[in-house]
């Protein structure tokens, strides 16, 4: 009991001290209030930065910009084949070089291709001549794209004439008529192209030789790309080889590498398809453009406006397929030719038109590969997506590798 009441005693005077004592200590560490009124510290200035510029794109220029001796051949043809055979090592189609004793008078219509007997050359000489400003011979189907049918009339262009329109999923919904719009990823790549493109046309045009090389360059990997795209994964099947021989004319031979395809969602008249790039031979079909502009540039190697299937076979069959490669540049340029001589904002990119719905005059338009048949000249299927996918692998086979 005196420890409990001892223990007590000493609880009661804690209490009692700490009572005492706490106020006056909270009292002795209160700070006095300063009751001096204080200015408001001002945030530092800052300067808003500004956004970025949009670069303008040089206006449409309808000279040849081509640099003193320029060589496709060497600078273009042969490390720009390596590089997209490369993408493809178990087809390796590009640069063989092919059977000149297979070939057919337009295979010699150019003295500048003596000796150089690879797709690559073809395919990339095709793209210079395509670098040449000239008028697209589309006015016997100028009603159907809205144009002027008295050629003469258009501005000329070229592979390099205009600069590239980016896209967005909202002008690819316009322009591919909402169908087939790739996806996000896809749309970068596009992007990414056109803006390497454009930066390069804007180097060619100040006058820089290595801008046109590469614009050359890149211009000739999407076009080999593309002819892999079209046939060369299967030019040399055996499938091929029965389709040639089913419509092979008397002393007609398949060369190696040319592809003949029968579609079989085509009409009879559009059904075979052939070489390179895959063109039916029907002088009256889409291939007629072709001719005309062909005529206009060898007038001594001509092919007949109204050709026959015999012969369009052994032209678009040949071995160095050179008019095939030419005739693929020239949809390019025609499908551009459209876009940029078009009097309905139908046929032409939303870019080119202005805010109150007038269409910007052609030298001040923009172009794109990505348009859909009724709208422009189009001919190749993978660059309106048609079968979902073509159109992300071809840009990033452009894409990938030096140039």
């Amino acid at each position: 009991m005196k420890t409990q009441k001892s223990t007590t005693n000493i609880l009661l005077g804690l209490i009692v001290t700490t009572t005492l004592i706490a106020p006056t200590a909270f009292a002795m560490s209160k700070k006095p209030i300063n009751t001096t009124p204080t200015t408001p510290t001002k945030p530092p200035t800052t300067t808003p930065t500004p956004a970025p510029t949009p670069v303008r794109e040089p206006a449409a220029v309808t000279d040849s910009i081509t640099p003193e001796n320029f060589d496709v051949f060497t600078e273009v043809s042969y490390p720009v084949g390596g590089v997209v055979d490369n993408n493809y090592k178990n087809y390796r189609e590009l640069l063989p070089v092919r059977n000149a004793q297979e070939g057919h008078a337009t295979d010699s219509a150019d003295p500048q291709l003596d000796g150089k007997d690879r797709f690559a050359d073809r395919i990339a000489y095709a793209v210079e001549l395509k670098m040449q400003p000239s008028k697209a011979q589309l006015g016997y189907v100028a009603s159907y794209f809205n144009l002027n049918k008295d050629v003469n009339t258009y501005l000329p262009n070229s592979l390099i004439s205009h600069p590239l329109c980016n896209v967005t999923s909202d002008t690819l919904n316009t322009t591919l008529s909402g169908k087939n719009i790739p996806s996000a990823a896809t749309i970068k790549k596009i992007n990414t192209f056109a803006d390497l493109m454009n930066g390069y046309r804007r180097e060619a045009l100040s006058g820089s030789r290595e801008g046109y090389v590469k614009a050359s360059k890149l211009w000739s990997k999407f076009m080999m790309c593309l002819s892999y795209m079209e046939s060369l994964t299967t030019a040399d099947t055996q499938k091929a080889k029965n389709v040639a021989a089913k419509y092979a004319p008397s002393g007609y031979r398949r060369p190696a590498g040319v592809n003949f395809y029968e579609d079989p969602y085509q009409p009879a008249e559009s059904r075979l398809n052939i070489g390179l790039f895959q063109f039916t031979p029907d002088a009256g079909g889409n291939i007629q453009a072709c001719i005309r502009e062909w005529n206009q540039l060898y007038p001594r190697n001509t092919i007949k406006t109204n050709a026959s299937q015999a012969d369009l076979i052994r032209i678009l069959g040949s071995s160095m397929q050179t008019f095939n490669a030419f005739c693929a540049a020239a949809k390019v340029t025609g499908s551009f030719a459209v876009q940029v001589n078009a009097t309905s904002s139908k046929n032409t990119h939303p870019y080119n038109v202005k805010s109150n719905g007038t269409l910007k005059a052609p030298a001040e338009r923009c172009v794109s590969p990505h348009m859909a048949v009724g709208r422009s000249y189009n001919h190749f299927g993978p660059f309106q997506n048609t079968s979902g996918y073509t159109l992300d692998t071809i840009v990033s086979c452009s894409l990938a590798g030096d140039l």
